[in-house]
């Protein structure tokens, strides 16, 4: 029998096998469309004028699925491009293509689940382990490095004390700090103590950092390491004169 291509009008020859096999789906040798060979059929070579045989009873398939398409051999349907009486789409094929991918080598199973037990396990350490054990945040690049406390940071370098030129009862303390540490530091609080000549207290006084800063410094800010801070302070004093004088961080 033959069977009529709607799309291009080309006309092929239909076994009943051909028909079985795909429920009436089969594809154009000319044109490589999808057709329902059912829809127009014909005893003979049909021409022009030909009628196809009628489909009494049968539903039309207007859009065949398209995963019927696989049924057919394209290969076969191809060469019969260039013979439209000798279309064959011949059987299935045995069998699927298998895209499976291929196992992973037995070395990387081994090495990516070890690689991902010891991150979960150095994650563990950082969060719950002893602190010894951690890694400091800034280290890793996530933070700000913690400043060091100033009591064991800063370092006295250099230090005077002598009368005020214009006043008679004050004097001038000077001296320079600098950060030894690797660590910035905030400004520390300054305890001030003066002496006299038998080293006997005579004076104290508890400096916060906007009482010797600069007033254009941030009193929040910190020192950074190994800058050098130089302080000058203008001390009135009662009674003795000052011989002497000591600092400390906190």
């Amino acid at each position: 029998m033959y069977t009529r291509c709607e799309h291009c009008q080309a006309v092929l020859p239909i076994r009943p096998e051909d028909l079985a096999q795909a429920g009436g789906v089969v594809r154009c040798g000319a044109c490589g469309r999808t057709i329902n060979a059912l829809s127009a059929m014909f005893r003979e070579i049909p021409g022009e004028g030909s009628i196809p045989i009628p489909a009494d009873g049968m539903p039309p398939m207007l859009n065949p699925h398209v995963e019927q398409d696989g049924l057919l051999d394209d290969e076969r349907a191809n060469e019969s491009q260039h013979d439209e009486t000798d279309f064959d789409p011949g059987p299935s094929p045995a069998g699927d293509p298998d895209f499976a991918p291929d196992p992973a080598p037995r070395w990387a199973r081994i090495l990516w689940p070890s690689l991902a037990a010891v991150a979960v396990l150095s994650i563990g350490l950082q969060l719950f382990g002893p602190e010894g054990w951690r890694v400091p945040p800034e280290a890793l690049g996530l933070g700000e490095p913690p400043t060091a406390e100033p009591g064991a940071a800063i370092e006295l370098v250099s230090r005077d004390l002598h009368r005020h030129p214009t006043l008679s009862d004050a004097v001038i303390v000077s001296a320079v700090l600098i950060n030894r540490s690797n660590r910035p530091v905030a400004w520390p609080r300054i305890d001030l103590r003066l002496y006299d000549a038998s080293q006997q207290v005579i004076g104290q006084k508890l400096l916060e950092p906007d009482q010797y800063l600069d007033p254009t410094a941030d009193p929040d800010g910190t020192l950074a390491p190994n800058v050098r801070l130089p302080v000058v302070l203008e001390m009135v004093v009662e009674g003795s004169t000052p011989a002497g004088f000591s600092m400390a961080f906190h």
